[in-house]
């Protein structure tokens, strides 16, 4: 029993752990199984380069070159070759076919061709005429410096090359799928079939020459880049190693010399030029002559850059003799910037003078390039100046290392932070100089954009400033609001045409032009612009004659009431007693009737009617009246001006009165009712004066008509006609005159009802 209950308690934990035991193996199993699935295949994929089949040209039968080793296309090529020329000796003499096919055969000759340039670019030295001495002179370095400059022009122009040949790549891939389109679209019956399988397949050949083009420039690039970088590590060792030379030193001075020597012959030879284009009178000559300023100007700076060159050269040679004292750094701040402000303004000159040879010479061919030989000479120096431009940036950084290899970074720490500010104000120069767009011809940049900001900015804080200080000047009392709203509405205009007229010519514009913008800005204003332009100068009028001021009461003939609060160029913002801004054209106050209360004398009467009650004083009235004029705060009174009461009629109700009081419209807020405000005080003061305001009333007389009419039953209620029942009236078919009574006796009852109803009918009937 206790064997069997053992047996039976650790039986659930034995299946277990068999359980757990078969999921270990076949873990143990699957996992090598899911990796191998996993894992990408470690046998390369095998090249299999497919031939095409002429009759049947696949589009996409060449998409594995680019994947391909050299022997690997050299023995396609060879089968695709072959194959082509079994196809095309088959084909029909045609002279369109026979085109085509000389140009397939050039084609596939200069793929050839593109990998014997290739084999022999790789024995050809990249920088030949560069050395890297191990203790070289600054001269030494100078050439070397040259050298590798001259290399990197070279690894720029191939860059470009490279630019343009993937454009020509794109555009040779999008050829051949035109090209495959058409094929597909084209029946193998229709006779243009043919022509359409050797257009793909021309165009399927001229890629894959493009293709080897882009690889040859590629690796020439990667050749030419790995070269120029191992040269400008061995010129920075270099410059670690320069060693100071006496001859060099002399040679440099002796440079130097003449460099300043052909300066000034230059600028002798300019001064002569510049006395005979005034002398002649002859526009060859003197446009000859001009063109040789020009020459003298170019050849003038690249003396100025090559003798700046050197005098960093012989800064540098100064700095390492041994136990010599020490030299300050070599700078000249403004030069590169200078330099290159004039290579460009010689750079537009000469463009100008291009466009006056285009002119003048014409269709002479000869004379064209006997101008233009010289041009390119120009060009040619334009171009030098730009490389020494950028020596002269270089040998600066060198100077600036040497010095501080040789001297201490504490020495030229202040030499230093110039020198990186010159690189960043260069860095800032370059972005501010970017070209966004034209106008006219003149290129607009990042510089220009901004320089316009600023002066957009600076006319709006003059605008500002002006207008805090007329405000200074309203509060010291030294002149009135009207005043200097006015002045500074008239400097603003001045201030937003001006800006206008800046910036029109920063864009280049010529302002002389204007006339012409100014022509076509009437035509504009004689059609679609007149009532903008005509509200424009109603508003200079308004501000000139000033017959509406800011601040005025005024009422418009269109029924608008309220103050002025704003004169601007094209309206008037008027706030009405609602307190609703209302902008009304200038042109509005100029051709309407104006009511302004406020012109002249802002002292106006107004005029308040009221009535009381039939038998009231009139002397208390008139007393309730004055007491309730006093009380409201805008009325004026003076010896001149007083406030009246008047009693204008005899109403059907009551007695017709007016207070006539004046008032001060200055001291009247938009936002209220006159009458109103006299109103509720004219209420308050009858109420305590026990004064009463009647209400209509009217009194109702009936008489008989005659003795014989009939008189109504006595009513329901038993009440007599004595006790003031009311006789019912004879039915009448209408509802006017006495025609319309039957048998209506002609006698005094009837001209008495014609008088009014008043005549001899008894009281109370």
């Amino acid at each position: 029993m206790i064997a069997s209950h053992a047996h039976n308690k650790h039986a659930p934990r034995a299946g277990i752990a068999r359980w757990l035991l078969l999921c270990l193996c076949f873990a143990t199993l699957l996992i090598p199984t899911l990796t191998w699935a996993q894992l990408p295949s470690t046998k390369p994929k095998e090249f299999s380069p497919v031939v095409p089949d002429f009759n049947a040209l696949a589009a996409d039968w060449w998409t594995q070159w680019p994947e391909a080793t050299q022997e690997q296309k050299t023995q396609w090529l060879a089968d695709v070759e072959s194959a082509w020329q079994t196809w095309s000796n088959n084909l029909p003499e045609e002279a369109q076919l026979d085109d085509r096919v000389k140009r397939v055969n050039q084609r596939i000759a200069g793929i050839r061709k593109t990998w014997e340039k290739s084999e022999s670019l790789k024995s050809v030295q990249i920088l030949p005429d560069v050395e890297f001495p191990a203790k070289p002179t600054v001269l030494q370095w100078a050439e070397s410096d040259a050298a590798v400059a001259r290399g990197q022009q070279r690894f720029l122009g191939l860059q470009l090359e490279k630019n343009q040949l993937d454009d020509g790549v794109a555009l040779s891939l999008s050829r051949v799928r035109e090209r495959v389109m058409v094929l597909r679209d084209t029946n193998r019956n229709d006779p243009k079939f043919l022509s359409a399988t050797l257009n793909v397949f021309l165009a399927q050949i001229t890629h894959i020459q493009a293709l080897e083009e882009q690889l040859l420039l590629k690796n020439q690039l990667a050749a030419w880049d790995e070269e120029l970088t191992f040269a400008r590590t061995e010129l920075e060792r270099m410059l670690k190693q320069l060693q100071y030379s006496a001859e060099v030193a002399e040679k440099l001075a002796a440079a130097r010399t003449e460099e300043k020597t052909n300066l000034q012959e230059l600028a002798r030879e300019r001064s002569d030029s510049q006395h005979l284009i005034f002398e002649s009178s002859d526009a060859a000559v003197t446009l000859e002559q001009q063109i040789k300023m020009l020459v003298f100007s170019v050849e003038a700076l690249e003396n100025r850059l090559q003798i700046r060159k050197q005098e960093l050269l012989q800064a540098i040679n100064s700095v390492l003799a041994p136990g010599g004292e020490d030299e300050n750094l070599s700078i000249d701040k403004d030069l590169v910037e200078n330099a290159e402000k004039a290579q460009a303004n010689l750079s537009r000159q000469l463009n100008v003078r291009q466009r006056q040879i285009v002119a003048w010479v014409g269709e002479d061919t000869e004379g064209m390039r006997k101008w233009w030989r010289q041009f390119e000479k120009i060009d040619s120096a334009l171009g030098r100046t730009n490389d020494l431009i950028d020596d002269v940036k270089r040998y600066e950084t060198a100077q600036l290392y040497v010095y501080q290899r040789q001297q201490g970074w504490w020495k030229t720490l202040g030499e230093r932070f110039v020198h990186q500010l010159q690189e960043i104000r260069t860095g800032w120069r370059n972005l501010a100089n970017y070209k966004l767009f034209a106008i006219s011809e003149q290129a607009i940049t990042l510089k220009d954009i901004a320089q316009m900001a600023l002066v957009i900015i600076g006319a709006w804080a003059c605008s500002r400033l002006l207008n805090i200080i007329l405000r200074r000047m309203v509060h010291k009392s030294r002149t009135t609001e009207q005043s200097a709203y006015t002045l500074w509405r008239i400097l603003n205009y001045c201030i937003v045409l001006i800006t206008f007229i800046i910036i029109l010519t920063m864009v280049g514009l010529d302002t002389s032009k204007l006339t012409l913008i100014a022509g076509a800005l009437s035509v504009g204003i004689g059609f679609g612009m007149q009532a903008i332009f005509s509200n424009f100068i109603s508003g200079i009028i308004l501000l000139f004659e000033q017959p509406l001021r800011v601040g005025d009461l005024v009422e418009l003939e269109s029924g608008v009431f309220g103050r002025i609060r704003d004169i601007n160029v094209r309206s008037t913002r008027i706030t009405t007693r609602d307190n609703v801004d209302i902008l009304v054209p200038n042109s509005e106050f100029v051709t309407g009737r104006v009511t302004n209360h406020t012109l002249e004398d802002p002292v106006r009467r107004i005029h308040v009617i009221f009535g009381v009650a039939y038998g009231t004083d009139p002397e208390q009235v008139r007393e309730a009246a004055m007491a309730a004029a006093e009380r409201v705060p805008v009325t004026f009174t003076n010896w001149q001006r007083k406030t009246e009461v008047w009693l204008t009629g005899f109403g059907d109700s009551a007695l017709d009165f007016k207070l006539v009081v004046w008032v001060n419209s200055n001291a009247v807020s938009s936002l209220g009712d006159l009458n109103a405000l006299y109103n509720i005080e004219l209420l308050r003061e009858f109420d305590e004066r026990g004064i009463e305001i009647p209400f209509p009333q009217r009194d109702l007389h009936v008489r008989s008509w005659g003795e014989g009419a009939p008189l109504p039953p006595a009513p329901a209620d038993g009440a007599s006609p004595e006790a003031g029942g009311i006789r019912k009236p004879v039915e009448r078919r209408g509802s006017a005159g006495a025609e319309d009574w039957p048998d209506a006796p002609d006698d005094g009852a009837s001209s008495g009802g014609e008088s009014g109803g008043d005549g001899d009918a008894p009281a109370g009937h």
